[in-house]
């Protein structure tokens, strides 16, 4: 009984399930989790201003792991995050060549480029 209390808040407190989707609960934003393998990727939908008005758009996030801060997804912040691994920094400054491509998807794979390089440089 005890570990069922314990597994409920940790839902609380790190993430559950919101009509039928994961998401990761930081402050009042709820990111919904979209890939766990290697490294967690998230989407948010906000709105951003533009020029004359607020539009909503996706924006794009990881972290390290489900406890790690939750970060813009940019290349900057991924070299930053991994920066022992010089393979997968290497492959993603080949690969990409904004912040926008980085969620690419290779739909044949049906992965994530960003995940594919990571799993190949991980290796």
């Amino acid at each position: 009984m005890r570990s069922l209390m314990m597994l409920l808040l940790g839902v609380c407190l790190y993430g559950g399930i919101a009509k039928g989707q994961d998401f990761r609960q930081v402050g009042r934003e709820k990111f919904r989790i979209i890939d766990t393998s290697g490294f967690y990727l998230y989407s948010i939908n906000k709105l951003v201003q533009g020029e004359k008005i607020a539009r909503p758009e996706t924006l794009y996030y990881f972290s390290v792991d489900r406890q790690a801060p939750v970060l813009e997804l940019t290349r900057e912040n991924l070299e930053k995050a991994f920066a022992g691994n010089a393979k997968f920094r290497y492959s993603m400054e080949a690969e990409f060549r904004s912040d926008k491509e980085l969620m690419a998807y290779d739909k044949p794979m049906k992965v994530f480029k960003l995940k594919y390089l990571y799993s190949q440089a991980s290796k």
